[in-house]
């Protein structure tokens, strides 16, 4: 499974283009699967940007990082805090 549509929306919005968001993503997988390269690449449609966070709801516990995406818009999982 890969990313779902309705389980990511923004938790801020920001005024300042330079500011990062803030982002819930809820999906009934483990935090293992969803915390993989690439997994939230098409987010990036979305609005996920550099060095926005992402808070994971996941069916084994839950946690926060960063990400760093690439001008190809590949999405990959900085250092993180999880639950499990």
């Amino acid at each position: 499974m890969a990313f779902a549509d309705g389980t990511f929306i923004p938790l801020s919005a920001s005024a300042n283009s330079d500011a990062g968001k803030v982002w819930m993503y809820k999906e009934d997988n483990t935090l293992a699967l969803i915390r993989v390269a690439s997994y939230l690449d098409d987010a990036v449609d979305y609005g996920l940007a550099d060095e926005d966070i992402v808070l994971i709801f996941a069916n084994d516990g839950f946690g926060f990082s960063q990400v760093a995406v690439s001008a190809a818009g590949v999405v990959t999982w900085g250092e993180g805090l999880t639950s499990a």
